[in-house]
């Protein structure tokens, strides 16, 4: 899942009061997983193939929120909890991200072709998936009417001036990344994320352009963005469900034996 669904579901599972009472870098240590990867140096797999369960030292306790975000991309792509590390692509996949986009595979099949880029059925189902998980956002976006992107863009903002050291530190510790590296993603970060911007990522251009970018697409060509304003039209209609999603995720994870203590 994207930026702001992350986001949401952290609120969520704090609970409202919990939520407005912790400090704002715990937001971004749980959107961390993605936000890391805007670094040329770093894959998802580098922060993706973590321990979900790993016990943490107490100095970097705020680790937990990483591994809150990776239970959550679990449940979307697997439609289970994977105790162990995984970072793999599976077209088979159960979770909702991936069953929600099969649909989509031929037309996005279609639509690289007409852009000169053939796909596998494999390829299509990987960004189809990637494009149920952009649509849950902007539907989510659409909703709180920018409410949750703010929060996200204030927590960043709070850990480059506040929290740096400390986020740098306890990040080279779980990903293995040197701290140097770490402080330029986050800033980076902030440059692409900034809700100021006109292709920030809670704009609906911003996340087409995330598409583009990911899968070496023309942005130069109009039909390069009218095709994948159809696609994402789609896609949403598709997710019109992904509340009930969303509430069954955080159930899972409840029920399992994570827990967030601060």
């Amino acid at each position: 899942m994207l930026m702001l669904t992350h986001t949401w579901m952290l609120r969520m599972f704090l609970g409202a009061d919990r939520a407005r009472e912790v400090e704002p870098d715990f937001f971004v240590h749980n959107v961390a997983p993605d936000i890391l990867t805007v670094h040329k140096d770093i894959n998802a797999e580098m922060t993706h193939n973590i321990a979900r369960f790993r016990p943490l030292p107490e100095e970097h306790g705020k680790a937990i929120f990483v591994q809150f975000h990776l239970l959550v991309d679990d449940i979307a792509h697997h439609g289970k909890i994977c105790r162990e590390a995984t970072a793999s692509f599976d077209p088979a996949s159960r979770g909702y991200a991936y069953l929600k986009g099969r649909p989509l595979v031929k037309p996005i099949m279609d639509f690289h072709n007409s852009l000169g880029q053939e796909i596998t059925g494999g390829e299509a189902a990987y960004c189809s998936h990637i494009l149920i998980e952009i649509a849950v956002d902007q539907l989510l976006q659409d909703k709180l009417q920018g409410e949750v992107a703010e929060q996200f863009v204030t927590a960043l903002g709070y850990t480059l001036d506040a929290r740096m050291e400390d986020f740098c530190r306890t990040s080279a510790w779980l990903y293995g990344i040197e701290p140097e590296i770490i402080a330029e993603s986050l800033k980076k970060g902030k440059d692409k994320y900034d809700a100021g911007s006109d292709d920030n990522f809670a704009s609906r251009s911003g996340r087409m352009d995330l598409y583009i970018a990911k899968f070496g697409l023309d942005k130069r060509e109009p039909s390069t963005w009218s095709g994948l304003n159809s696609l994402l039209d789609q896609a949403m209609e598709m997710v019109r469900d992904y509340e009930e999603f969303l509430l069954a995720a955080e159930k899972m994870i409840r029920q399992s034996d994570f827990r967030i203590c601060l």
